[in-house]
């Protein structure tokens, strides 16, 4: 919040990478965050990549019926190609055409170069599990290392990089993998959902310890 809040830019803007169809991250950044914010720039326009198209077709549908879509965007990418190969989906571009006020200089750029800028996102999520996901269950359809190096790239120098949910499903050390890119680790808070409690997770945390059942864990980093 403090990081936010001291924002100069009045666009601020968010990547949730690999988003899929869930629509959680841009409620939470365009709906709930500025709620909670006295000082908050005058903008935060949260751009949702996946390289499923119908995950992203059934993420706009939502985004539809919520209202959001003024200041969400989808884009079909895949991680490893995003600072190359970054595409508005059709339906994104119809909606954007009937609203040219609404529309972002990356916006613009997308249109016309079908790719992210380097050092384009104030904020970058890894939402659910992505980290594990790419080191086991798509290995056979990505590079997670060279993925996670264009997350890097595409967010600006300390920019805020959120990892939710490590190692629910895989056990791997997302910490150690986060920062061999060039991230400082800041944070981890492991929530009990049954009462609120909060344990704050240190550096060197044991990853099996993390996102257990019952529990909401997330990791904060810092890209230097």
């Amino acid at each position: 919040m403090d990081y936010i809040s001291s924002a100069s830019s009045d666009e601020f803007l968010v990547a949730d990478f690999a988003s899929g169809e869930y629509d959680r991250v841009p409620t939470f950044f365009v709906d709930i965050l500025p709620r909670m914010l006295s000082n908050r720039p005058n903008r935060t326009i949260v751009y949702c990549t996946d390289i499923h198209a119908l995950r992203l077709d059934s993420l706009m549908g939502k985004l539809e019926e919520s209202g959001m879509l003024d200041n969400v965007r989808v884009v079909r990418a895949k991680l490893e190609e995003m600072d190359t190969n970054a595409t508005l989906r059709p339906d994104m571009l119809a909606y954007l055409d009937e609203r040219p006020s609404r529309m972002t200089a990356l916006d613009h750029h997308l249109r016309l170069k079908e790719f992210y800028p380097a050092k384009t996102f104030d904020v970058g999520v890894l939402n659910n599990d992505i980290v594990g996901y790419l080191h086991e269950y798509y290995t056979e359809y990505s590079d997670a290392q060279k993925g996670l190096e264009k997350v890097y790239s595409v967010l600006k120098s300390g920019a805020i990089l959120v990892v939710t949910m490590p190692c629910s499903l895989y056990v791997v050390d997302n910490i150690q993998v986060i920062e061999s890119l060039g991230f400082m680790f800041v944070e981890g808070i492991d929530i009990k959902l049954s009462d609120g409690s909060i344990r704050h997770l240190e550096r060197s945390a044991d990853p099996r310890i993390m996102s257990r059942l019952g529990h909401y864990t997330f990791l904060i980093f810092v890209r230097e």
